[in-house]
């Protein structure tokens, strides 16, 4: 699904009239600006980035107004995602900030997530969705971190995990599960920010005993 130099010069052949996408890496910057080498002004038009492995590879392409990036985006080389391999996102900036709704595709253009960003942070509810369409994942984040009620689902729809994060830490009950037709406790217990605390059930049968959980947690309190 990524797209080459040589699909940008053939847009350039077809509309001449259009302004001619910059690279942005050719482009001067000062502070969170970006500025065009030639007049040190603020640049405004159409712009990309290409692959440190491969120059003629495009992983990003957007716009910029007044030198900050504006307006919708592609990009094609997503950061903190640790299966990103070919998926792309698209999405809008707006001075600069990732704002607003975003979309996360496979290479295959079959959704595999959506969500929203507000000042340049994932705010809301996030849903995700394995290639086949079943349900991958639900849910929350706050500023930027998963905040709220999580469920993760096996590639043949049956609940994989659910459970609770507070600011980024798995906190409170959990429960794993095995992906079989009928649902089959693979892990159960609780966690302190992080950290399994009290009795945690493996593989069904096996009693694993961690330090005290503090009052109330293990019911969800």
């Amino acid at each position: 699904m990524k797209k080459t130099l040589l699909f940008v010069l053939a847009l350039i052949a077809v509309g001449c009239a259009d302004p001619i996408p910059r690279d942005l890496d050719d482009l001067s910057r000062q502070g969170p600006q970006y500025l065009n080498p030639e007049t040190l002004e603020p640049y405004s038009g159409p712009a990309y980035r290409t692959s440190e492995d491969d120059p003629t590879e495009i992983v990003l392409r957007v716009n910029l107004r007044d030198g900050r990036l504006h307006g919708d985006y592609q990009d094609f080389e997503l950061e903190g995602v640790a299966d990103s391999l070919g998926l792309y996102q698209t999405g809008t900036y707006r001075d600069g900030q990732l704002e607003g709704p975003f979309e996360v595709c496979y290479p295959s253009s079959v959704l595999r997530g959506r969500g929203t960003y507000e000042n340049g942070l994932q705010e809301g509810p996030y849903e995700s969705y394995h290639e086949n369409g079943e349900p991958r994942s639900k849910v929350n984040f706050t500023a930027g971190e998963v905040d709220g009620p999580y469920e993760n689902y096996h590639e043949n729809g049956q609940l994989r995990e659910k459970g609770t994060y507070v600011a980024g830490e798995r906190d409170g009950p959990f429960e794993t599960y095995f992906a079989r037709p009928i649902r089959l406790v693979r892990w159960k217990g609780t966690y302190n920010m992080g950290e399994q605390c009290g009795e945690w059930f493996e593989f069904g049968t096996k009693t694993v005993t961690y330090d005290p959980c503090p009052p109330g947690l293990e019911d969800g309190n």
